[in-house]
C-alpha cells in the first residue's frame, strides 16, 4: 500500500488528492492538513438549506462538495486528515462497507489512547471518548474505488461552525454551539503539548500494523493534474448547488445519534429539541420577546437550568 504523508497542503488539495487517486485507479493512504480554513459539504447535503452562504462569502470561506457521505464540516489546520482509497475488488472490503470502519479507524483510536483518551468506535463511523466525539469519518464510492476519510480533531472553532450553518433563529445557533461544545472532545486538551507531527507519525505506524510496510510516495504530475481538474468540478457552483436531502424542519446532526431539531416554525414560542438515539433528551423553549432561553424538564430529559 502506498502512503502519501503530505503535511500541510492547500485547502482544496486536502480533498482532491484522494479523489484523484480513486479516479486514476490507484490505491493509497493520504495523511494531510489544510493550510486554510474551508467548508466541506457531503455528497447528499443541500447547499441552500445547510449553508449560510452570505456569511461564508463575507469571511472568504471557500466551499467544496466531496464525493463521500457525511454532513457539512468546517475544516482547518487543527484537524489531521487520514484518507484511504481501495479498489472496489480489494479483498479488504467487506460486503457491508460500514464494517471496515472498525479496521480503518483503529490507528486513530490508538493515537487517542496513547494520550490517555479511552476512545471507542461509535458505529458506524464516529470515534467517541466518554460519550464525546473526537473524530468524524465517512466513506463513498468514487470512480471504480472506495474512499474512507476521517479526521482527528486537535482543536475546533465552535463559534465559526455555528455561523457556517444556516439556522432559523439566533437561539437555535446558541443551542447548536452549546450542543457541540458538550459533545465534541478536542484532543489538544489531552495532548500535553505533543507535536502534531508525532500524531501523524503514530497514525502511519497504525496503518502499517494493518497493511504491513507502506511504500512512501511523493506527489507526481499525473496525480497533481488530476487533482486540479477535480478541484474545478468539486468547487463549481453547478456541483455545489446540486439538490440534496431537505427536511421541512431544521434538523442538524451534532454527533452520531444526536440531533438538534426545531418544532413547528413560525410560532411565537420557538421550541427546540435535542434528540439522542431517537429519544428527547432536552427541550429548549425560547420566547421571542426574551433574550434568555430556559431548558425545561420534560419526561425523560435532564433537569431544568438557564443556559443563556
Amino acid at each position: 500500500m502506498d502512503i502519501y504523508n503530505l503535511g500541510i497542503v492547500s485547502w482544496w488539495e486536502s480533498q482532491c488528492y484522494y479523489h484523484a487517486l480513486a479516479y486514476l485507479g490507484r490505491e493509497g493512504i493520504i495523511i494531510c492538513r489544510p493550510a486554510e480554513p474551508y467548508v466541506c459539504l457531503g455528497l447528499h447535503n443541500d447547499l441552500d438549506q445547510e449553508i449560510d452562504q452570505e456569511f461564508c462569502q463575507s469571511t472568504n470561506l471557500p466551499l467544496l462538495r466531496r464525493e463521500t457521505g457525511g454532513g457539512v464540516v468546517y475544516l482547518d489546520s487543527r484537524q489531521i486528515f487520514y484518507q484511504m482509497v481501495l479498489h472496489r475488488e480489494n479483498n479488504l472490503l467487506p460486503l457491508k462497507r460500514d464494517r471496515l470502519f472498525a479496521t480503518f479507524l483503529q490507528p486513530a483510536m490508538d493515537v487517542c489512547r496513547s494520550f490517555g483518551i479511552e476512545a471507542e468506535l461509535s458505529p458506524p463511523a464516529d470515534i467517541k471518548a466518554g460519550g464525546r466525539k473526537c473524530s468524524g469519518n465517512a466513506a463513498g464510492d468514487i470512480g471504480q474505488a472506495v474512499a474512507y476519510v476521517g479526521n482527528l480533531i486537535i482543536d475546533f472553532d465552535f463559534e465559526l461552525m455555528s455561523r457556517v450553518l444556516k439556522v432559523p433563529t439566533p437561539a437555535y445557533r446558541r443551542c447548536f454551539r452549546k450542543a457541540m461544545q458538550d459533545n465534541i472532545l478536542v484532543l489538544a486538551d489531552k495532548m500535553n503539548g505533543a507535536d502534531i507531527d508525532v500524531v501523524e507519525s503514530e497514525l502511519i505506524s497504525g496503518f502499517e500494523r494493518i497493511f504491513g510496510e507502506l511504500d512512501k510516495r511523493f506527489l507526481d504530475d499525473e496525480l497533481k493534474d488530476m487533482a486540479a481538474s477535480i478541484r474545478d468540478r468539486l468547487t463549481s457552483y453547478e456541483w455545489l448547488s446540486m439538490p440534496g436531502r431537505r427536511s421541512r424542519l431544521r434538523r442538524i446532526k451534532i454527533v452520531e445519534g444526536l440531533y438538534l431539531q426545531e418544532a413547528e416554525p413560525g410560532r411565537r414560542t420557538n421550541v427546540l429539541t435535542l434528540i439522542r438515539d431517537g429519544e428527547i433528551e432536552d427541550v429548549h423553549v425560547i420566547e421571542e420577546s426574551c433574550s434568555n432561553s430556559v431548558l425545561h424538564k420534560v419526561a425523560g430529559t435532564s433537569s431544568i437550568s438557564t443556559i443563556f
